[in-house]
């Protein structure tokens, strides 16, 4: 990862000395650092429907169609516990005690696939840091298929890459379960990443979790019900990539919008100072509705998450609005979009970047 600096600048600290300012006079007397008992109910709901719905899984008289759809809800459910409950966990934010965050992060990732461990490193050290710079933020690290960033070549099959982008997202899962999460634990070009962690310790919890991982999705339905082990392969590749399509729906516009900034440093310095670059690479989609924050985490209030990364996402209702003012007052970007508006956005920006440059 190549290091940079953020500009200093007296007015964009004026800004951010003036919204924390607020935001904690607002939330004065909460406790904002850990998961409250709306943070909590969330998290047990959704593992209640993730495991109530793999229970199911074993039962004989299912038809294949019955359980397709219950692996499909345990599959998306699973999700949903990474979000409510992992991302917090990854930050944090969940319980006060760092080891209790840890054994949480483990577990509520453990239907999705990827290595919390390596997924939390890259997601704390790498994007929350350098959102949207090239070669900093690994979120935007150049892919073989579509072009995100103005910073990447152009290719012919560019062109086309609004059109056959849904078929790449569906593959997203996959993808790291079966290369990214390997690349990033053996490849010596994120070592920088992995900095400050045992190597025994990445390759036992690696292990540890692939190991239940795999029991849990495909190892156990194989073994305990009667479905062919086709079947079994099929279902479960079906239902990551609807997964994968729901998990690509509320995140990949947050930051791969039409207008976003993409920074490109002079030398070593970047355009603006952390808090205000934040604002400039990322939107939020319908941060004002509830049952968007109760499906996505908070990941909908992007802008208040990055800027206030330390506190849990069930606090994000009450500073939205703080932001939005605080921003216009000072002149600086707030992006906001509805869910269908941010993701045609997205899909406008992929074309913008599919023509030459």
């Amino acid at each position: 990862m190549k290091t940079k600096y953020f500009k200093k600048s007296e007015a964009e600290r004026a800004f951010f000395l003036h919204l924390r300012k607020r935001v904690y006079e607002k939330l004065e007397g909460k406790s904002t650092s850990h998961g409250d008992f709306k943070f909590w109910f969330k998290g047990v709901f959704w593992i209640a429907v993730c495991y109530f719905s793999y229970s199911l899984l074993f039962f004989n008289s299912l038809s294949k169609i019955n359980f397709w759809l219950l692996y499909v809800v345990f599959q998306l459910a699973g999700l949903l516990i990474g979000f409510s409950f992992g991302h917090d966990a990854s930050h944090n934010t969940a319980f006060k005690n760092k080891k209790w965050n840890g054994v949480l992060h483990f577990f509520s990732f453990l239907t999705v696939g990827i290595d919390p461990l390596l997924w939390g490193l890259r997601h704390i050290r790498s994007h929350h840091l350098y959102a949207n710079v090239e070669g900093s933020d690994i979120d935007i690290d150049k892919n073989p298929f579509l072009r995100l960033s103005p910073t990447h070549p152009w290719k012919p099959k560019h062109r086309y890459q609004a059109y056959y982008a849904p078929f790449v997202y569906m593959f997203t899962l996959l993808h790291s379960v079966f290369m990214s999460d390997w690349v990033y634990l053996f490849s010596q070009e994120y070592h920088w990443m992995k900095k400050g962690v045992s190597k025994t310790e990445l390759y036992i919890r690696f292990v540890l979790y692939k190991v239940v991982y795999f029991s849990i999705v495909l190892v156990f339905p194989l073994l305990f019900t009667d479905y062919s082990w086709s079947f079994i392969i099929l279902t479960y590749f079906t239902a990551s990539a609807f997964t994968s399509l729901v998990f690509i729906i509320m995140l990949v516009g947050t930051h791969f919008f039409d207008g976003a900034d993409y920074p490109q440093p002079e030398g070593e310095f970047l355009e603006h100072t952390w808090a205000v670059h934040q604002l400039y690479t990322s939107c939020d989609w319908d941060a004002n509705k509830s049952w968007a924050r109760f499906l996505s985490g908070g990941s909908n209030c992007h802008a208040a998450h990055h800027l206030f990364p330390n506190i849990c996402h069930t606090n994000y209702s009450e500073i939205n609005q703080i932001i939005k003012e605080t921003t216009e007052e000072y002149n600086f970007p707030y992006h906001h979009k509805t869910l269908f508006e941010m993701m045609f956005s997205h899909f406008r920006h992929l074309n913008k970047m599919g023509k030459p440059d």
